[in-house]
């Protein structure tokens, strides 16, 4: 609908913090994110914004190509390697992006990605770890979002008390990892029945529930 003529690939970063980056034509979106987005719209919406780094030619920084500037500890690898924006690209792929989102078949389906980021800013200064990316830009900061804000703005207003409103789900809610083989799959459950406003759990971590059995 948008008339992009190039290929774009997604991969799955299999880290918790919410981010989202782009390298070259494939773009990277970490299992957290998938996990607490709540529906198709808000996927495409996370998506979009990094659909349109590539569309405006925003390159990515070089340096990591060559095999010198790699030569350090997997331990340090958070910490030197940066694929961050520079604030006037995320301007710009903020801009493109909305327009790619209305020509698309999200269009009309576009408040509930601005519930989800409304629901991000509110939650946002209790959870700095979370929102704190390892490679890109942060989707938020402790104050403020710092991408898509405008799609917040034309949101609905955002009311945690009303049980049929989901901005956003707890993490692991999507995504489900085999610890053995390092392989993901969407999980197939049918929703969790809400009885009160607390058990939406937006951005929490789901409860783990032990299950014992007696062996004779």
């Amino acid at each position: 609908t948008n008339g992009l003529g190039f290929e774009v690939r997604c991969r799955v970063l299999l880290t918790t913090p919410l981010e989202t980056f782009s390298v070259g034509q494939s773009i990277v979106i970490s299992r957290g994110l998938i996990d607490v987005l709540p529906d198709e719209a808000s996927l495409a919406m996370a998506i979009s914004d990094e659909l349109a780094h590539i569309a405006l030619g925003h390159r990515t920084e070089t340096m990591f190509a060559f095999s010198d500037f790699t030569i350090f500890e997997d331990a340090e690898i958070l910490d030197r390697m940066r694929l961050d924006r520079s604030p006037e690209e995320i301007e710009a792929a903020g801009v493109k992006a909305l327009e790619m989102l209305e020509r698309s078949p999200y269009g009309d389906k576009l408040s509930q990605a601005g519930l989800f980021l409304k629901a991000l800013e509110r939650r946002a200064p209790h959870l700095p770890n979370l929102i704190r990316s390892n490679f890109g830009n942060s989707l938020a900061s402790p104050d403020r979002l710092l991408r898509l804000a405008e799609l917040a703005e034309q949101a609905p207003e955002l009311d945690e008390e009303r049980l049929e409103q989901i901005a956003a789900l707890p993490l692991g809610s999507r995504v489900r990892l085999d610890p053995w083989t390092n392989e993901i799959a969407l999980k197939e459950a049918k929703p969790v029945e809400l009885r009160t406003a607390k058990d939406k759990m937006p951005f929490e971590v789901t409860p783990f529930m032990p299950y014992l059995t007696r062996l004779e």
